[in-house]
């Protein structure tokens, strides 16, 4: 019987939820200025799904999103290692292979002057000293669960930390005042969100 109940726990675990993208509109995005502008230029037919928690248990990662059942099959590589992301039912999602040389979709969490998103950190040194994880004459670490990215207005992607959220709104002195007498952390991504999002609206 327990092994039957562990059985169905897996199962419902695992399952997925999927997003039908066959569209004869523009889907994806070639680059960041398309993404910038809004103006995707390319067409996929696939299906984008989710990871639940059945699925990280089993393997590992995070809740992000995996491209299934590319037509034609062809255009996998490309959807997959290529292109800065795609854009289905008017959300809007990032790559992670350009920058972090992981597989996988994340949503765009906030778009401005700024754009974030949750993702997964990059294991490889190469990639964590070019998103800002670790500093130019530091080693690599080992990384687990999940990160704050940040998108710059020239496309570059960096780990969103306090001192560099401090670098990001530097002309803002309300903002400053407000990051400094939050005395963030890390950890405290969705409160650095909430900070670029007020200082994206400044900015209008």
């Amino acid at each position: 019987m327990k092994k039957i109940f562990l059985a169905l726990l897996l199962a419902v675990g695992c399952s997925s939820i999927l997003f039908g993208q066959k569209s004869k509109e523009p889907n994806g995005f070639s680059d960041y200025d398309e993404y910038k502008n809004g103006t995707p230029s390319l067409t996929f037919d696939f299906q984008l799904k989710q990871r639940t928690g059945g699925d990280i248990f089993m393997v590992g990662g995070i809740a992000n999103y995996k491209i299934r059942k590319v037509n034609p099959v062809a255009d996998t590589e490309k959807i997959e290692y290529e292109i800065w992301g795609i854009r289905v039912g008017g959300v809007d999602y990032i790559n992670s292979y350009p920058y972090s040389k992981l597989k996988g979709y994340n949503k765009i969490e906030g778009k401005g002057y700024y754009s974030y998103f949750i993702g997964e950190p990059a294991r490889a040194e190469k990639e964590q000293r070019e998103l800002g994880i670790i500093k130019p004459n530091e080693k690599q670490i080992a990384v687990c669960c999940q990160t704050g990215y940040v998108i710059l207005p020239t496309g570059k992607v960096l780990n969103l930390k306090p001192e560099l959220l401090l670098e990001l709104c530097k002309d803002n002195e309300d903002i400053i005042d407000e990051i400094k007498a939050a005395k963030l952390r890390l950890e405290d991504v969705y409160k650095m969100f909430e900070i670029l999002e007020k200082y994206n609206l400044s900015k209008e």
